[in-house]
């Protein structure tokens, strides 16, 4: 039998706010990091100050993104951070298109 690719995954309910720690936790990842990602407008965080800062479940997977973009590619935040808003774009255009076919 080939070897099969194992696919990681993570179930989030779409309420999930998390906070820096428990960010960088699940991203495996320095809280320097996350914070960096916030100042390039990468994740977006609720809340004044860094130790009132929540982030919801869409962070967490716009965090890995991030990361993977970063260690597989070596693009710096400011890549990434275009690099995921012109995804997010795509993502948004293809919607539009599948509505409309559906119409």
């Amino acid at each position: 039998m080939a070897d099969k690719p194992i696919h990681e995954g993570i179930l989030l309910d779409e309420s999930l706010n998390v906070t820096l720690t428990e960010l960088s936790e699940m991203g495996q990842i320095e809280e320097e990091i996350v914070i960096e990602m916030v100042e390039h407008g990468i994740i977006e965080p609720q809340g004044e100050t860094i130790q009132q800062w929540v982030f919801s479940s869409h962070s967490i997977m716009r965090v890995k993104k991030a990361v993977r973009l970063h260690d597989d590619l070596a693009i710096n935040w400011e890549g990434i951070s275009l690099a995921l808003q012109l995804l997010d774009e795509v993502n948004e255009l293809r919607k539009m298109v599948e509505n409309q076919r559906k119409n």
